[in-house]
């Protein structure tokens, strides 16, 4: 096998690796939010946690949120945490945003350029619903790709 159908094996390996996720079904934060109602809405807990099961490890597509801050991450995979707000029907719902960057290392360069008020795209996976007090929960989103809307 001559030198350059080894290197066109390779990079096709290598392609099709890195790109498993592209296959990773996308859900907007819109489903996500209506997924939580009705994980909410199940009298059955068992279907709770198949709704629950069905979104995780899930691409989330956020078009806009806007940053509060940025703070010690509280997940020990992360040293970062970008906490910012989605504007949705039901009110403003927060984010706990943890980001990677093509080498599978934190992005913390991205995450240094951003300040309060900045407003970002977001495609990252599901992680959890952090539950706060009352009705309240935080969506964390890990894995993210965080760009600045201009």
């Amino acid at each position: 096998m001559d030198i350059k159908k080894c290197m066109l094996i390779f990079v096709c390996f290598f392609i099709g690796c890195t790109s498993m996720k592209i296959w990773m079904p996308s859900y907007t934060f819109d489903e996500v939010i209506a997924q939580k109602n009705a994980i909410d809405a199940a009298q059955n807990p068992a279907q709770g946690y198949m709704l629950l099961k069905e979104l995780e490890k899930k691409r989330i597509v956020i078009k806009k949120a806007v940053v509060k801050e940025v703070v010690p991450a509280t997940n020990i995979d992360y040293n970062f945490c970008v906490v910012a707000t989605v504007e949705h029907s039901s009110g403003n719902i927060e984010c706990q945003i943890h980001t990677r960057n093509w080498r599978n290392e934190e992005d913390i360069d991205c995450i240094a350029k951003l300040k309060p008020g900045d407003t970002i795209q977001v495609v990252g996976v599901f992680k959890r619903f952090l539950k706060l007090i009352g009705q309240q929960y935080v969506v964390e989103i890990g894995e993210a790709n965080i760009s600045k809307v201009k």
